[in-house]
């Protein structure tokens, strides 16, 4: 007993030492790096945090969102208006729950009968891996793989030990990794498979439909078990009658709804196999998927259970992510999803280098046939950056500039798997299992932490994602809101993604919301509406009250966002938007109409700029408008009128250039003041990105640009609005 003591403090000793060593580099990771996933993640964690509500909720609305146990994780650390701060603390408690699941792997590979330096490697091994990487970033990995491997533990007492208790701890675990990861309701059917093909091993005394009556003895006296797969069945059913498949796998429906079962999806799926492989260094995968194999019928009833569910975890995670990557991931192997399974492999790995235990030569035949053909079929793509959905892909540069081509690859690699399976299958036979499964578990234990320190080389050695170095902090740059409106204020935003670069004004807009708590609330005007301009469906006509939205005290606006601005005092000018603590009940102090949501006015119709009446104008008013106007047109010159009713000017445009006008409208007590903007020319420009696809061609015909506008709070009272 007290060496069992010891064993633990010792396990959790090192387990805290590993998180505490990883958070040295997650923590030097100061930026975000997959969008839209990590800003998902942390408005669900603010929103935790501001609402005390554990339900998903998304700018106010609830949201499908069953991953819902690493917000709630977070959310603790959030809530301070100082994401920078908070930011640091996710990747720091990243750190620790990824490494954390060394202990359910160490507890796996003792059950095992693996040793305790061995069942150590095997732990070790399986938190240095490469995907240990993706504890830098806001992602649901973090707690997914230690709630994973505690899952698969559950699951193997539970199919070896047939008691209630276990298959009640069995289920719970399912539940809090489901909770973890939606991708884990695959776990449901690979206990079910498990247990049934135990019980029927479990009979073999019997024969044809006696063993068959046997086994389903077995089975109706687990009363939890059959229960609980009454209780999942009535509730998976109602779901997927009254909403469809979606509800409850989310994104991963699309691996039931489309599944096609294929030789594409066939190749994809030994591909994902054979990436696998390849990231282990082929040898500690071969050696534990052959006992996997060798194991299913064992008489030993641990060795069976680890068998029968580690077998059916690897072929069923790999088929279900290949179905995924096949319907949502353009075809790419994406080992950021099946990831999982390495643990149960190098755990039988492990397995394998007990004295005494024996493995048939044969069992190797089939995962090493499976790796070399997924190897023969892969392209091996390559990416400047690190690629979090493909974090072994980092290898394939290095491994296509020694070989030359995709060609040499394919043969190295899938020569690679012929070598080590002569090798295990020439030891087996002469000297048993034992020291090629050592030799396995050596080199899982070089490999995949080199591989790890490679990955963190990739990371910080080129931009992230928006172009930026992952280790520069942009919370000062962009948390400007939360510092001027504090921990208590809520401000609503609509995204102006429009811009010579596309990409670069989304990813402004992801700053915003992702650098600032305060940024609780994002509308999208007319959102659902055919109109051409539908923002205008949100405002009365005559005084520009807001019809729908949900208030909040401040409206951020970017200042080229022309479609309309909403009335109130300007706190701050940062960054290109205005922050602007608005009116109450909202109204818009001015709407466009005749433009596209970009600015850039319809051919041949003039645009107009409606200036609403203040609350409670009772005479005329002469307001003050300044509008800027761009041309698009790089070559001539292009005229451009501007009229109110007290003024109007013409003139031209230089080629590329804009003009900047200073207008007096007259704007009555009854309804809205109006700027035309008249532009006879027409130019073709790149399309509307938010309407069709970007690919370079100038096909859509405009006038001009209408760039920014404001309107001055100063007034002067008039007698009445006369036309020009």
């Amino acid at each position: 007993m007290r060496s069992r003591w010891i064993a633990a403090a010792v396990v959790i000793s090192c387990t805290a030492a590993g998180g505490w060593l990883l958070s040295l580099r997650t923590t030097k990771v100061v930026n975000w790096f997959v969008m839209t996933d990590e800003l998902f993640y942390v408005r669900l964690a603010v929103s935790i945090a501001q609402t005390r509500s554990p339900l998903p909720r998304i700018h106010g609305e609830i949201v499908e969102n069953v991953n819902q146990l690493y917000p709630l994780l977070l959310a603790p650390l959030f809530g301070n208006a100082d994401v920078p701060s908070s930011l640091a603390a996710v990747h720091r408690l990243n750190a620790f729950l990824f490494v954390s699941a060394a202990v359910p792997v160490y507890l796996l590979a003792r059950r095992a009968e693996a040793g305790r330096i061995v069942s150590g490697a095997v732990a070790a091994a399986a938190v240095a891996a490469p995907w240990a990487v993706l504890a830098s970033f806001v992602l649901t990995e973090s707690v997914a793989y230690p709630a994973f491997c505690w899952a698969a533990l559950a699951l193997v007492v539970a199919t070896a030990e047939r008691s209630a208790r276990y298959d009640a701890l069995a289920f719970v675990a399912i539940a809090i990794a489901v909770l973890a990861r939606v991708q884990f309701v695959v776990l449901i059917v690979i206990f079910c498979v498990a247990v049934v093909v135990d019980a029927v091993v479990r009979s073999e005394g019997a024969r044809g439909r006696a063993r068959a009556a046997a086994a389903a003895r077995q089975l109706v006296r687990r009363r939890v078990l059959l229960g609980a797969y009454a209780l999942i069945a009535a509730g998976a059913g109602t779901v997927a009658v009254a909403a469809g498949y979606s509800r409850l796998l989310g994104t991963y429906a699309v691996t039931v709804e489309t599944l096609r079962v294929d030789l594409a999806l066939a190749t994809l799926w030994a591909e994902h196999v054979a990436l696998l492989s390849l990231g282990l260094g082929v040898l500690p995968f071969l050696v534990g998927a052959s006992w996997l194999l060798d194991r299913v019928a064992s008489r030993d009833p641990a060795q069976r259970a680890l068998a029968l569910v580690g077998g059916s975890v690897v072929l069923a995670l790999s088929l279900q992510v290949a179905s995924f990557d096949q319907r949502f991931g353009a075809g790419l192997v994406k080992d950021r999803y099946l990831f999982y399974a390495v643990p149960i492999v190098l755990v039988a790995a492990g397995a394998a280098t007990v004295a005494g235990n024996r493995l048939r030569w044969w069992s190797v035949l089939p995962p090493a046939a499976i790796c070399a053909l997924g190897l023969l079929s892969h392209d091996f793509p390559t990416y400047e950056k690190l690629n979090a959905d493909s974090v072994l892909a980092m290898l394939n540069t290095e491994l296509l500039r020694h070989v030359g081509s995709v060609e040499w690859a394919r043969l190295f690699a899938a020569g690679a798997v012929f070598v080590a399976a002569a090798a295990i299958v020439e030891v087996t036979v002469f000297a048993g299992p034992r020291p090629v499964a050592l030799a396995g578990v050596v080199l899982a234990v070089v490999f995949l932490p080199a591989q790890l320190v490679y990955a963190f080389h990739r990371l910080h050695a080129v931009p992230g994602t928006n172009g930026l170095p992952i280790d520069l902090d942009q919370g000062a740059v962009f948390g400007w809101v939360d510092r001027l409106v504090g921990r208590d204020g809520r401000v609503t935003f609509t995204a102006y993604p429009y811009g010579s670069d596309y990409w670069a004004a989304v990813a402004y807009w992801w700053d915003v919301e992702f650098w600032n708590e305060s940024a609780t609330a994002r509308i999208v005007p007319g959102q659902g509406l055919p109109d051409p301009e539908p923002w205008l469906a949100e405002f009365d006509p005559k005084t520009g009250a807001v019809r729908r939205w949900r208030e909040t005290r401040y409206f951020l606006s970017h200042e080229n966002d022309v479609r309309f601005r909403l009335a109130g005092d300007y706190v701050a000018f940062d960054r290109n938007a205005y922050l602007i603590d608005t009116e109450r009940p909202w109204r818009a102090a001015w709407a466009t109409e005749a433009v596209h949501g970009d600015g850039w006015t319809y051919p041949h119709v003039p645009a107009r700029i409606a200036v609403f009446p203040m609350p409670r104008q009772g005479t005329p008013l002469v307001r003050f408008a300044t509008i800027r106007i761009a041309s698009p047109d790089d070559r001539d010159a292009q005229p451009v009128t501007l009229e109110t009713n007290l003024e109007r000017w013409s003139g031209a445009i230089a080629p590329a250039g804009n003009v900047d006008r200073l207008l007096r409208v007259c704007v009555p007590p009854d309804g809205p003041g109006y700027i035309v903007v008249r532009t006879p020319n027409v130019t073709d420009i790149n399309r509307d990105p938010t309407k069709a696809p970007l690919t370079g061609e100038r096909d859509r015909p405009v006038g001009m640009q209408i760039r920014s506008m404001t309107v001055a709070d100063e007034r002067e009272v008039t007698d009445s609005c006369k036309e020009n």
